[in-house]
């Protein structure tokens, strides 16, 4: 059980009666919303976050263990009518800005004007065909930067979109371009937890080490404990090597954050790969390398929904990401993880009552 010292700073907080959510009385009729976890499962405590929020408001909720798959659990967001629940369909799902941008765009390949000129003409030709109409092909054109990149940022390997260079507001601009038509972004949550590497103090001292860029000067032979998914990105493993001029050799890839903070503490790795909102990293006084060349993707947290999602809906989940910050959401995890966790839906309805301010 949570100390009540640990609660505090929370309890210190509390929301009023006038600042509680309305019951909507017709979402009880609507059937059952279905929130995914998303691709990662530390989005597990955050589903469970935004479907309390919907329960708040009268609706029946269901939180699923998707695939972590992008492709699949985007698929799985049907349009649907209400009251016509299909299997394995989903209302809402939870992703990160960064990660959605490079799958909606093939890693990067394509731009998002590239995008929506193709869909445009592919709307047009069917408009045509079903009026029995025939249109000449359309010209192919080369791809090339999208606009949306900042100037002078580095570019990115495939040279379409650079998405690492783009700021919040232009990544989720970029999105909501290239999102299929069905779907839609809800607000967008303050909460960022993106890729970062740690080590000890005791690294940090000894091999100078407070910077990406001070990789290349460390004499001894260092050990990283990364996913696999890093590894093999353009955006990890690979561009240490174009921009900070640092080779990994021999990575221990292991996908469980606990076990890969066990080797950093154990000094069977000296960086490991965490999430920045991970509490593991304030706990263990651990030394976040900074990023000085910006190589690391913006990573916001953002809601996914069915465009038909009915409004009562759509204002809950607003109303929780207008109050999920970094620090909210980082207290979240600590609550569900670690040695002493509380179940999901209990921390849930504990940040729900008692947000910080």
């Amino acid at each position: 059980m949570i100390s009540v010292l640990a609660l505090a700073p929370l309890l210190a907080a509390c929301s009023s009666e006038d600042d509680k959510p309305k019951v909507d009385p017709s979402a009880s009729s609507y059937g059952t919303l279905r929130v995914g976890i998303g691709a990662l499962r530390e989005m597990r405590a955050v589903a469970y976050l935004y479907a309390q929020a919907l329960r708040n408001v009268g609706y029946n909720v269901e939180v699923v263990t998707n695939e972590d798959s992008r492709s699949k659990f985007l698929d799985a967001l049907k349009q649907t009518e209400a009251n016509t629940p299909e299997p394995d369909t989903l209302d809402l799902v939870i992703d990160y800005s960064g990660d959605l941008l490079l799958h909606l765009t093939n890693d990067g390949k394509l731009s998002p004007t590239q995008i929506q000129a193709e869909r445009q003409a592919a709307s047009a030709s069917a408009s045509a065909a079903s009026a029995g109409v025939t249109l000449p092909p359309t010209p192919t054109n080369t791809p090339s930067h999208d606009a949306s990149a900042s100037e002078g940022a580095t570019a990115s390997p495939s040279g379409a979109i650079n998405a690492r260079a783009l700021n919040i507001t232009d990544t989720v601009a970029a999105i909501n371009r290239v999102l299929p038509e069905h779907l839609e972004l809800l607000d967008v949550a303050n909460a960022q937890n993106r890729d970062v590497l740690v080590t000890t103090r005791q690294n940090e001292v000894q091999h100078k080490l407070r910077s990406l860029a001070n990789l290349a000067d460390v004499k001894a032979t260092l050990s990283f404990a990364l996913t696999s998914g890093y590894n093999s990105s353009n955006y990890g493993v690979a561009i240490l090597k174009t921009v900070y001029k640092y080779t990994v050799e021999n990575p221990i890839l292991n996908e469980n954050s606990a076990e890969r903070v066990s080797m950093l503490s154990k000094d069977t790795a000296q960086v490991v790969l965490l999430h920045s909102a991970d509490p593991a990293i304030e706990d263990n006084r651990f030394t976040t390398l900074e990023d000085p060349q910006t190589t690391q993707l913006n990573q916001q947290l953002l809601p996914i929904a069915r465009r038909n999602l009915p409004n009562s809906a759509r204002e809950a989940i607003n109303r929780v990401s207008s109050t999920l910050d970094t620090g909210n959401l980082s207290f979240l995890l600590r609550l569900t993880s670690g040695t002493n966790p509380i179940a999901d839906d209990e921390a849930a309805k504990f940040l729900l009552e008692h947000p910080r301010k």
